[in-house]
């Protein structure tokens, strides 16, 4: 197993973890994001929202990688490169209406993960035909 499978294995579990964390748990986004914010119910629908994506594109990567097959795989790295790095960009531009704190670490957590992905999608390569 090459390291750049090992990092998208990786990356797909936690983001699996984190979004079923965040769908029977919306509040906590409080705790690690976005503040206070998280405790109104029109933020728990996004945050739930947010949260069916983050597993939708954790089980169909480790599903691809399980079955190596990386090239498949790799389109759901770089689908999660462009959700991270969207969720990035938007936590940057709201970074001055959000806990100072929790932003910087989420926009840690998001820039790393999207670098993450990143190299996941570009490492991980479609398998030769079978002859």
């Amino acid at each position: 197993m090459t390291a750049v499978r090992v990092l998208a294995g990786a990356l797909a579990v936690n983001r699996t973890l984190f979004g079923v964390n965040y769908l029977l748990r919306p509040s906590s986004a409080g705790d690690s994001w976005i503040g206070r914010a998280a405790r109104l119910p029109g933020t728990q629908v996004m945050v739930r929202s947010q949260a069916a994506r983050d597993v939708a594109l954790g089980v169909g990567a480790l599903s691809a990688l399980s079955r190596h097959r990386d090239g498949e795989a790799r389109a759901w790295m770089a689908a999660h490169a462009l959700s991270d790095g969207v969720d990035t960009a938007a936590t940057w531009a709201a970074r001055k209406q959000l806990p100072a704190r929790r932003a910087r670490m989420a926009l840690a957590i998001a820039g790393a993960s999207t670098l993450v992905a990143a190299i996941g999608a570009a490492g991980l390569h479609a398998s030769p035909p079978e002859t």
